[in-house]
């Protein structure tokens, strides 16, 4: 099909002249820096060699186009949407900018990104967070947005594209998204199933009912959970609620442990033996006087994240 073989960079540039009417060589006049390469000769100077902008920039394989080619990101970004919403341009609104970035661009984007070995939680996390946050105006959400999708283009790097876009936050907006508050109901405590295994796993629950496949984690490496979290077993399918990095899970002669790291909505255990919940991080509002321990955790245990994430604790890990 028509696409599989899309790299980000092809998304990118593809999207904006089919959606936002703006030729390869807009765009790249946009994005490319005027910065002198080893040759003496500018990488926006080259623009109208089409061969040269094809085979570096546009259809370059993932990854490989040179990160002194381009301008500052979130600057191209601000370019880029300032240009859709033009009269000179597809005169959008910001609304349609908004769209066009994190609902028509994003299947493709999303399925380049998984073909160049990219994880795209911590993008589509980042995406949803940036579309459920209130204290920013449309325009503000349609500019960020630009930076994510720009950045995880030109790049074929989600972890750049998101430290791009926490970056842009911080410093135009005042402040880096905040991790959005969400209540869902505890769920019923599950019976003890043994002891604990070689490898653990954690599969996700949504409102009681199991949420795709188990998350295996080897004892070697252990696992860190969060909205932004990156590396071997790094487990990113978690709620809005659940901050960017919000908990570590480890194994020490045999036993698995669980431990905050310093997440907004706090983490609890709920025993499978007894339906005891313990505090393994209180909320950042309630954590004055709280002395942090990592918890022993059992298969059979879930692992409650904030509000929305409720992991249930396996033994026995694929077996190889």
């Amino acid at each position: 099909m028509a696409g599989e073989s899309e790299t980000p960079g092809m998304v990118l540039f593809s999207t904006l002249k089919k959606q936002g009417a703006m030729s390869y060589k807009m765009t790249a006049s946009l994005v490319l820096s005027g910065r002198p390469l080893p040759d003496g000769r500018s990488p926006l100077s080259r623009i109208d060699d089409r061969t040269w902008l094809s085979r570096y920039v546009v259809n370059a394989p993932a990854g490989t186009a040179q990160p002194h080619f381009f301008n500052d990101f979130s600057l191209s970004a601000l370019r880029i949407v300032a240009r859709l919403k033009s009269p000179r341009g597809k005169g959008m609104t910001a609304e349609e900018v908004l769209t066009l970035v994190t609902q028509t661009a994003a299947p493709a984007m999303e399925q380049a990104l998984v073909a160049a070995r990219q994880d795209v939680g911590p993008y589509r996390n980042q995406m949803s967070r940036l579309l459920s946050a209130t204290d920013l105006t449309v325009d503000e959400q349609a500019e960020a947005a630009m930076v994510l999708f720009l950045t995880a283009g030109c790049t074929a790097d989600v972890r750049r594209a998101v430290e791009e876009t926490s970056s842009f936050m911080r410093n135009v907006h005042g402040g880096g998204l905040a991790t959005p508050a969400f209540a869902l109901a505890p769920q019923k405590e599950v019976p003890r199933r043994g002891e604990v295994s070689t490898s653990l796993g954690l599969l996700r629950l949504v409102n009681g009912y199991v949420s795709g496949a188990p998350q295996w984690i080897a004892p070697e490496t252990g696992a860190e959970i969060g909205a932004f979290v990156y590396g071997d077993g790094a487990i990113t399918d978690v709620g809005e609620d659940v901050s960017g990095q919000h908990a570590r899970v480890w194994c020490e002669e045999g036993s698995w442990f669980v431990e905050g790291l310093d997440s907004t909505h706090g983490t609890l255990v709920i025993s499978a033996a007894d339906g005891v919940q313990k505090v393994v991080e209180p909320p950042r509002s309630a954590r004055a006087d709280f002395q942090a321990q990592p918890v022993e955790i059992f298969p059979g245990d879930q692992l409650l994240l904030g509000q929305s994430t409720v992991f249930l604790v396996l033994e026995n890990g694929p077996q190889a």
